[in-house]
């Protein structure tokens, strides 16, 4: 599963229908919620309590959830105050040694590996565009 499909289960998970609403209807305009609706097909399984207009709802809400980081690369801040409106475990890259590698490498009498990439989960606080402002820098 990738990162953006866990914020996207997550979003589901965690707001109601009415929730999502709001939250799409306060950062997209409608013009550009009919062009995407326009622009995307979606299936439900047969069975499913599901509407298309639930899933892409969440779709778009999803977009707007991202970490302090993204947050402030992306030249925002977090405002004053804001706690993460979800938390939830994302998959992170590294480029050093993981506790497995490194205790390989102790067991065959070696040293660490000065690299070993990787991705792991790590927990990470996600904040939606209405906790955020722009930077004043």
């Amino acid at each position: 599963m990738t990162n953006n499909e866990i914020i996207y289960e997550t979003v589901r998970a965690s707001f109601t229908p009415a929730q999502l609403v709001e939250l799409v209807q306060a950062t997209y305009t409608a013009e550009q919620i009919s062009a995407r609706r326009a622009s995307v097909k979606i299936t439900v399984a047969e069975g499913s309590d599901e509407t298309p207009d639930d899933i892409f709802l969440a779709m778009l809400a999803a977009e707007k959830f991202h970490t302090f980081a993204e947050w402030k690369r992306m030249g925002h801040s977090v405002k004053k105050g804001q706690h993460a409106a979800i938390t939830c475990n994302l998959w992170k890259y590294t480029d050093k040694p993981g506790k497995a590698a490194r205790e390989a490498a102790a067991a065959a009498g070696e040293d660490a590996p000065e690299s070993d990439p990787h991705f792991y989960m790590a927990k990470a606080h996600l904040f939606h565009a209405l906790q955020v402002e722009k930077s004043k820098r």
